[in-house]
């Protein structure tokens, strides 16, 4: 018999909580076991609350647990309250209570299991991948008033979360065919979780006949990704660019351009007076990091690179889109129907307050962007890469699409990229401005209130 310790697991009524492979699992009886996805945050306050079940847990105890040497407000804690309940099935807040002015309380039982062993042939089967094991696990009892507990559920758990490839850090569970959502890893707890993209070609830029086709976008070009990349899975967020502005000692000063009536069909910028805290919308540590200049994004990504020892970076253009296609040769990533495209994208759409809107009307009402995640991926699992916010690319701008470099690598004007290029789309945007091929330049010491950026690596062949 081989001797493995396997991730303790806690479980709590119908729901498994996997804290070394960070899954969070539901046990229902029609749908059978599924995986449910939270934000790293979130799942980091879901943690804390149920190793301490049936204790009040302070909201500063919360914010030196979860937010170590990192100032946020109390909206980063309500988001990701928000955010349990949501998943969780507690409208009631019957599950996770609010004590006013206090703090949070789970009010539950919670059961950690730990198995002890695997046998030798399913160790040898699946080298560095956790299976089930073969007798019962051991568990000990966390204070709370309600018991429920399932070891089959820790078996299913244990199995379906252990996405684990040899060599890659914190690696995170994915299907591995063309067109399927592709796994990812995280570098340290406060770095931007990243998705692990195949080698590959594309036609990159749209033809003359997509509608809201754009001439700088060019000529359709096929375009060859010689290694593979890892891409962030969302944009850069308040709470890692935080992180970053904390070690560092930069500040992001207040010289950020909103738009001062989006009524209108005309836009009419204001003076530059906002900025990262304050970009004329409530934010909170898990919306994207905006009114970041490419020379800061620059410099977030250097100090990251001595963070983790990996050389981090800002996507070329190709990758970018490559990345937002994931496979596909349509306007979106879905499709070509902008009246789905309220599903995907934060943009726009007819029930913003912009003049300019179109497309679908979406349930979001409010001004600005949306924590990171907030809507469906595309199909390699990168969220947000149609609208929520602009993002910066490695490349300075070329108005000739065709000067971009086939092999996936960035077009650069040494010593002279004065102008770069953001990708994506906004919030701001109307449909046609969120497709994968749209491409924009903008001065690369400006910032905007919708312009922030996401991180990518290069992982070799």
């Amino acid at each position: 018999m081989l001797e493995v310790t396997a991730p303790r697991v806690l479980h709590f009524d119908k729901f498994s909580l996997d804290l070394a492979r960070g899954c969070l699992r539901v046990s229902d009886q029609e749908m059978g076991d599924q995986e449910i996805e939270l934000r790293p945050k979130a799942f980091d306050v879901l943690r804390h609350l149920a190793e301490n079940a049936g204790r009040l847990i302070a909201k500063q105890e919360l914010y030196d647990a979860i937010w170590p040497n990192v100032i946020v407000s109390d909206d980063s804690i309500a988001q990701c309250i928000s955010e349990l309940r949501s998943k969780l099935d507690d409208d009631e807040h019957s599950l996770i209570k609010t004590v006013s002015r206090r703090g949070y309380l789970l009010d539950t039982t919670v059961t950690a299991e730990t198995p002890q062993s695997l046998p030798d042939k399913a160790a040898a089967a699946a080298p560095g991948v956790l299976q089930a094991p073969s007798q019962a696990a051991n568990s000990s009892t966390v204070y709370g008033p309600r018991a429920w507990a399932a070891l089959a559920t820790l078996f299913l758990s244990v199995v379906s979360c252990a996405t684990y490839l040899l060599g890659t850090p914190s690696l995170i569970g994915s299907r591995h065919a063309s067109g399927a959502q592709q796994p990812g890893f995280q570098d340290c707890e406060t770095c931007p979780e990243m998705v692990m993209l195949p080698a590959g070609e594309f036609m990159m830029g749209s033809p003359e006949s997509e509608l809201g086709h754009l001439d700088v976008e060019g000529p359709l070009r096929r375009v060859v990704i010689p290694k593979r990349i890892a891409i962030g899975k969302y944009e850069v967020t308040v709470d890692q660019m935080s992180v970053f502005m904390a070690e560092t000692g930069m500040a992001v000063g207040a010289s950020c351009r909103v738009i001062t009536d989006p009524s209108r069909t005309v836009v009419n910028w204001g003076e530059p007076d906002a900025s990262l805290r304050q970009p004329g919308f409530e934010i909170t540590g898990s919306h994207p990091a905006v009114c970041i200049s490419w020379h800061e994004a620059q410099s977030y990504v250097a100090w990251l690179q001595r963070h983790t020892g990996k050389p981090y970076r800002l996507p070329t253009e190709a990758e970018w889109e490559y990345a937002a296609r994931a496979g596909t040769k349509t306007r979106y990533s879905f499709g070509n129907d902008e009246t789905v495209l309220c599903a995907y994208a934060r943009f726009a759409d007819l029930a913003s307050q912009f003049g300019w809107r179109d497309g679908c009307r979406s349930e979001m009402v409010t001004y600005g962007a949306a924590p990171v995640g907030s809507l469906k991926p595309n199909p390699w699992g990168l969220f947000d890469m149609h609208g929520n916010v602009w993002e910066w690319v490695e490349d300075c701008w070329t108005p000739h699409s065709e000067e971009i470099p086939v092999d996936g690598s960035a077009f650069s004007r040494p010593k002279n990229c004065e102008v770069g290029v953001i990708r994506g789309g906004s919030f701001a945007a109307g449909s046609r401005r969120v497709r994968s091929a749209i491409r924009s330049p903008v001065r690369t010491a400006k910032r905007f209130y919708n312009t922030g950026f996401r991180v990518a690596l290069t992982l070799g062949d």
